[in-house]
Order: structure tokens, then C-alpha cells, then sequence
């Protein structure tokens, strides 16, 4: 088990802590380090860096005007199962729609996602635009679109 801690980067604040977790599993840490957004509260924060420090890992992020996406909400832990949403990216996108959705009964095969470039799925490879985590609807979502070069990693 680890601990963490997100806090908002602003310097003028003394990058105030917003969200902290005292026993979290080392590969979630891990998950959440890769991930691009964070959505808690109804707040879609950007990740702009991590630190390591003795005994905390922190996460600094900053506020972005995104809405989160409205769905029902899933489960990412204490059921035995992961949620991991594969979206499609599209541009100047309102919401952006949900292809399929993956259960994991553990981080290290959510982690193999979060860490790949490119997806096939569909008959069709797919690169990854952006990985997130909400926490209001307890689910990972992975932001997929058609690579243009397929077959070409």
C-alpha cells in the first residue's frame, strides 16, 4: 500500500493539497500517474505532474472546463472487478461516445491499457488520445481514435 496525494498547482497557493489517500494499492497509484485527467466532484482536473516524495506519492493538476461525462456510475474496486471505458475521440466533441466497456479483475491488466499507444479493436487500430480516471462514476476511461497509418506502430 501507498499514499497519495493530488494538489492543484498553483504556486501563489502553495500548490494547496486537494484529494489525499492514506492506503491505496501501488499499481492504482501507478494507474493514476498515467492518467491525463481526474474527475472528482464534478471538477475535471488535468494532470500537469507527479512527484515522488519519502513517504507520498503526489500528483499535481489544474483545473480545466471540461464537463465530465454523464453516465451511470461503475465500480473500480471493493467488487472484485475494474471498469475501463474504450470512447471514441472526435474532435469539438460535446460527449464522446462509449465503444466498449472492460472488466478487469485486477490493476496490472488495466495497466497493460493504460500504458499501450495504440488499441486494436473493432477489425481496426485505434491510438490513444488521452487515459482517465473518474471518481464520481468510479470507472477508467481510455480515449481512443482510428490510427491513419494503421498497421504502423
Amino acid at each position: 500500500m501507498a499514499q497519495l496525494e493530488y494538489r492543484l498547482l498553483d504556486e501563489e497557493k502553495g500548490f494547496p493539497a486537494l484529494f489525499g489517500y492514506e492506503r491505496i494499492p501501488k499499481e492504482e497509484v501507478v494507474a493514476r500517474c498515467l492518467c491525463d485527467y481526474f474527475i472528482k466532484e464534478g471538477i475535471v482536473y488535468e494532470l500537469t505532474s507527479s512527484a515522488k516524495e519519502e513517504l507520498l506519492q503526489v500528483i499535481y493538476v489544474k483545473k480545466v472546463e471540461e464537463k465530465p461525462n454523464p453516465q451511470t456510475p461503475g465500480q473500480i474496486s471493493g467488487m472484485g472487478y475494474i471498469l475501463l471505458e474504450l470512447r471514441e475521440f472526435q474532435e469539438d466533441a460535446e460527449s464522446y461516445p462509449v465503444m466498449k466497456t472492460l472488466e478487469f479483475g485486477n490493476l496490472q491488466d488495466l495497466l497493460i491499457y493504460a500504458v499501450s499507444q495504440y488499441i486494436d479493436f473493432q477489425e481496426s487500430e485505434w491510438e490513444k488520445t488521452s487515459f482517465e480516471i473518474d471518481e464520481d462514476r468510479q470507472v477508467f476511461s481510455l480515449y481512443l481514435k482510428k490510427s491513419k497509418k494503421e498497421g504502423v506502430k
